[in-house]
């Protein structure tokens, strides 16, 4: 399932979006709707979405202005707008598709098939990915799906492996967070946890349990993020 984060202030375009992407629930799930550039920014760390649907007009700012500040797009980008003379600038951020407004339902059926190819395509690739850890004699690569949660050690990351071992990276939590892909989520301040390795989540201490019976805190900031992306 690909997932969206609409960003988009006018409640009657919220609607209109969400009308036409029921036609397409199979693959595609409307994750969170932002109504500002604060909330767009917020939104993106907390969910890590697979597609951004950006309006350009917003309350606070402009859509471009959340390109700005997000340190890491590992997203696709749809600008839907009534503005027709942002497309230029729209291309150099690298947008996928820049649709206006009102929407037409043919246009955006045809940009979510083609996001659909192009994100399978790039998960593909993801299933492949490996993380370079810095040691003495060289570099360790460390293929994704190894990894049970990464820990925060002050500025450096402590990599822990589902056999056991442990790697200590001189990099800060929020580095890998941004190098790591949507099979990971930042659960506290100080943890990140592979989804893949989740066994069992308590309600009553906050707590997941990943496989070997490893428990790691869930803070009260993150839970309503890490239940969505779970159930």
């Amino acid at each position: 399932m690909n997932r969206i984060l609409l960003v988009e202030d006018e409640n009657g375009a919220v609607e209109v979006f969400k009308n036409l992407l029921s036609f397409h629930s199979n693959d595609f799930v409307l994750e969170a709707v932002a109504g500002s550039v604060k909330e767009g920014v917020e939104m993106i760390n907390s969910f890590k979405p697979d597609i951004l649907v950006l309006d350009i007009s917003l309350p606070d700012g402009t859509g471009f202005d959340i390109l700005e500040i997000v340190e890491v797009i590992n997203f696709e980008v749809v600008f839907i707008t009534a503005y027709e003379q942002f497309a230029l600038q729209a291309i150099k951020k690298n947008a996928f598709d820049y649709l206006l407004k009102p929407i037409h339902s043919k246009e955006l059926h045809n940009c979510l098939l083609r996001l659909k190819e192009k994100i399978s395509e790039k998960k593909e690739r993801n299933s492949y990915k490996k993380l370079a850890i810095h040691t003495l004699d060289g570099i360790e690569f460390i293929d994704f799906n190894e990894i049970l949660f990464l820990k925060s050690e002050s500025n450096y990351t402590e990599i822990n492996l589902i056999n056991g071992k442990k790697h200590l990276a001189s990099k800060t939590l929020k580095v890998f967070e941004d190098l790591l892909d949507n099979n990971f989520i930042r659960v506290h301040q100080s943890y990140i946890i592979s989804l893949a390795h989740i066994k069992l989540y308590s309600k009553s201490d906050s707590t997941i349990t990943l496989i070997g019976n490893v428990e790691v805190p869930v803070s009260k900031s993150r839970r309503e993020s890490l239940l969505k992306t779970i159930l």
